[in-house]
């Protein structure tokens, strides 16, 4: 338990006395301290106090000044402080009040009266910071369960959902779609101990999200080995293709160099559509923010159609960014459930000034057999 510390000031030094000994006889462990103004204005800024109680004779402006200086300094600014004196006229005492004293004591005062407001003000400081500390408390989980709904759905969501306590369903007439899928997953999961897997996903998805928060899209959701994101959702953004499309970029580059130094390999497939998407929270009780639509199931067969380390695109992904970017055109795919599809490979990015103003980057052609080995 804390020593509770009380600094009793004023410049009759009998009156301290007086005051010091009457708090004693009630048998408190108190630590009790007399000061000259003088000699206590200085520490105030590097000793804490419980409690403050000024003695004085009349109020004054240098009163006042002192109430302020406690207020204002580094250790004792939220200390409760306590003013003993002999005028107690209403504008006096308010003034006392404004400035920042909790409570006074008219002299002359019984030692009764003296211990009992000193204890209703020990009582009420302490009542306060625990008050405080029980806030910040809440404050500091509330952060964090906003930091893991805000993990779970979109932050446009959250907002909605804080505001309104619902988030009506939304078509987005402008949206991309992207679908990750780690390569040979479940023959690697019989491999590895439970942990290994684990850590080796948490640490790729949690990259996932750096990069796709990076490029400004978002992460819908992770499926087993799988991760959907979308870009134009749920903040419109015209620039949803490309932004997705560096995203894809960066996650393969990011499993390459991965590779290179960690033990166990991950290849990845990457599929991207773009078109109009439906948007929703799905649930009441365990809220999960999903998108539907004839684009996310082409995006999803873009990734199933797709080579490890490739990034395969739907046609309307490459109409937006065919001027930034070179492809490779693949011959046309059957897609189950869906037709015949054309598909790309993303090739690399165009350079600046390799391209004439107006002009387009045609896609590189894929040879007849290479792409027959593909669907095969």
């Amino acid at each position: 338990m804390n020593t509770v510390r009380i600094l009793i000031i004023g410049n009759d030094v009998i009156n301290l006395q007086i005051i010091k000994r009457q708090l004693l006889d009630f048998d408190e462990e108190w630590l009790i301290i007399n000061k000259s103004c003088d000699d206590a204005i200085p520490e105030l800024n590097h000793t804490y106090y419980s409690l403050i109680l000024i003695d004085c004779e009349e109020p004054s402006a240098e009163l006042l000044e002192k109430i302020h200086f406690i207020k204002r300094s580094n250790k004792n600014w939220d200390t409760p402080v306590l003013v003993s004196l002999q005028n107690t006229e209403p504008t006096i005492i308010k003034k006392l009040l404004i400035a920042g004293a909790l409570d006074f004591i008219q002299k002359p005062f019984k030692n009764v009266e003296l211990f009992a407001r000193v204890r209703t003000a020990l009582t009420l400081s302490s009542s306060i910071k625990k008050l405080e500390k029980q806030a910040r408390v809440i404050s500091e989980g509330q952060n964090k369960i906003q930091e893991i709904v805000s993990g779970l759905l979109p932050n446009e969501i959250v907002t909605e959902l804080t505001l309104f306590g619902e988030s009506k369903p939304k078509k987005y007439r402008e949206a991309s779609v992207l679908f990750i899928d780690m390569v040979d997953f479940t023959k690697k999961s019989t491999k590895l101990s439970p942990k290994i897997l684990i850590d080796e996903l948490s640490q790729i998805f949690s990259s996932f999200d750096q990069i796709i928060k990076k490029n400004n899209c978002t992460r819908i959701k992770t499926m087993g080995d799988g991760y959907l994101a979308v870009s134009g959702i749920p903040t419109p953004n015209k620039n949803h293709a490309e932004n997705l499309i560096m995203a894809a970029i960066d996650i393969r580059d990011y499993l390459i160099e991965r590779n290179i130094e960690n033990p166990v390999k991950w290849d990845a497939k990457i599929g991207i559509n773009s078109g109009e998407v439906i948007g929703s929270i799905l649930g009441t009780n365990n809220c999960l923010f999903d998108v539907f639509g004839d684009t996310v199931n082409v995006a999803s067969r873009m990734e199933k159609k797709c080579d490890p380390n490739q990034i395969n695109v739907g046609i309307k992904t490459y109409m937006l960014t065919r001027d930034k970017y070179r492809f490779i055109e693949r011959l046309p795919n059957q897609v189950k459930g869906i037709g015949i599809k054309k598909m790309y490979y993303l090739k690399s990015k165009v350079q600046p000034n390799s391209l004439h103003p107006n002009t387009t980057a045609p896609p590189i052609k894929f040879s007849f057999k290479s792409e027959i080995a593909t669907n095969r």
